[in-house]
């Protein structure tokens, strides 16, 4: 029994040195073993071009999202690798037809010949090494290398499984249905119509609401959350052990970033942070978030994220009349006048928080082209893809979009419906598109 102690002791010890030292060196010798790709990919760049091997089935390509998920990575983390890929001809991207929002990707011949040679030499370790071993170990080793899958696995779960939650003001304009497909918990704002009390999204919808406020002679109000509410939202989102990342519309346009900021002092593992936005801006920051907590990233590192990432949020719009914002305070009197004269579409911008009157066009087509002269002025950082949004103007969002057709190429883009806090301000017929831009 001694003697079988001591080999298992033996055995386990190696194994250990194996996983903790070897395992790590087989990966740095392959690295810089050239033979196995061509000279001009590196040992990651190779493995990108696996996953797009592995994720095309039946000859079609691969969503780029698809792929950056089979690589445990970032989608902006993927486009970078994408764009170098691209330029040295190993890979190719459309636009998917059955949806335009998504990006598919597929290897080109130069690809498909440096993912075979890649292949070979995989095949080549195999075969040297079946013709080492017995059935037994050959079959041992299969069982062996099912279960490093299944620690691994679950060690993501429970990684994933910590709990880092994603919390947002309904401010951000994401959809019930999106948020729930993100994991994002949105935390409804009221609109108060006379002496009626509606949450966004729960008692009105941006339909009947817009409807309600073409129709209606009084004018709607919006009420900010009070620290007490946020308190209670967060105490509950904690109450299992999870840490909170809460972003909220911008501070220079209301105080709810300040209940909050108050309110996380009374909850530890909570993170709020100031958008310095609204709506498709403040949205864009949420599914920056979502792909950072789907990477691993801890909710400290996430919240600093954003709150950098912040400075260089920019929201363009064109809205059909400034009263709103003029009724609401958002700008001046002044400012407002720009928006009186028929046909006349007021530009503009949000950044750092602030709501800013940048020009006037004749025409919804000459508005969008403007826009597009403000989108290459700033150029759009396509790691973090783009946000469009309406309000009660799907038709014309669409339009927009074929403007900046070539602005947005390989960006993922995502739609939002501007609600009804926003749209208290905004008014029917605005139409925009957010982005991190370049500089």
């Amino acid at each position: 029994m001694g003697f079988l102690k001591m080999e298992h002791n033996l055995i386990k010890g190696q194994m250990t040195v194996f996983f903790a030292e070897t395992m790590n060196n087989i990966l740095k010798y392959e690295e810089y073993l050239p033979s196995s790709r061509p000279d001009d990919l590196s040992h990651k760049e190779i493995h990108v071009i696996e996953a797009v091997a592995r994720s095309t089935k039946d000859g079609s390509p691969a969503r780029a999202s698809e792929i950056a998920a089979s690589l445990r990575v970032a989608p902006g983390t993927f486009t970078a690798a994408a764009d170098v890929l691209e330029k040295k001809n190993y890979l190719t991207r459309i636009r998917d037809i059955h949806d335009q929002r998504s990006i598919r990707v597929a290897l080109t011949e130069k690809g498909t010949q440096a993912n075979l040679l890649h292949n070979d030499f995989h095949n080549e370790l195999t075969s040297e090494l079946l013709d080492s071993v017995s059935d037994e170990d050959a079959q041992a080793l299969v069982k062996a290398a099912n279960i490093l899958q299944s620690f691994y696995a679950k060690k993501e779960a429970a990684l994933k499984g910590s709990k880092i939650k994603i919390y947002a003001d309904s401010t951000c304009d994401i959809s019930p249905e999106d948020a729930a497909r993100m994991g994002v918990t949105i935390i409804p704002m009221s609109i108060v119509f006379g002496n009626e009390t509606y949450r966004q999204d729960v008692d009105l919808t941006a339909t009947d609401f817009f409807k309600k406020l073409v129709e209606s002679n009084i004018t709607p109000t919006t009420s900010q959350l009070t620290p007490f509410d946020l308190e209670q939202i967060y105490k509950d989102a904690t109450e299992d052990g999870s840490e909170v990342v809460a972003i909220h519309l911008s501070s220079a346009v209301s105080g709810t970033f300040q209940s909050a900021a108050l309110a996380a002092r009374e909850v530890p593992g909570v993170y709020p942070v100031d958008s310095q936005n609204a709506t498709i801006g403040m949205a864009l920051l949420v599914r920056i978030a979502v792909s950072l907590r789907d990477s691993g990233k801890s909710a400290q590192a996430i919240a600093k994220k954003l709150t950098e990432l912040s400075e260089r949020v920019l929201l363009l719009a064109y809205i059909p009349t400034l009263k709103y914002l003029v009724r609401g305070g958002r700008i001046s009197s002044a400012a407002g006048l720009v928006g009186s004269v028929l046909n006349v579409y007021p530009l503009i911008s949000v950044r750092d928080g602030v709501v800013k009157n940048i020009g006037k066009a004749r025409g919804k087509n000459m508005a969008q082209r403007e826009i597009a002269k403000k989108v290459d002025e700033h150029g759009i950082d396509k790691r973090y893809g783009v946000m469009f949004a309406h309000a009660a103007a799907m038709a014309d969002m669409e339009a927009l979009k074929i403007h900046l057709e070539r602005h947005v190429e390989e960006c993922d883009i995502m739609d939002c419906e501007i609600g009804a806090v926003i749209g208290t301000h905004s008014g029917p017929g605005a139409v925009g598109i957010a982005f991190i831009t370049k500089r």
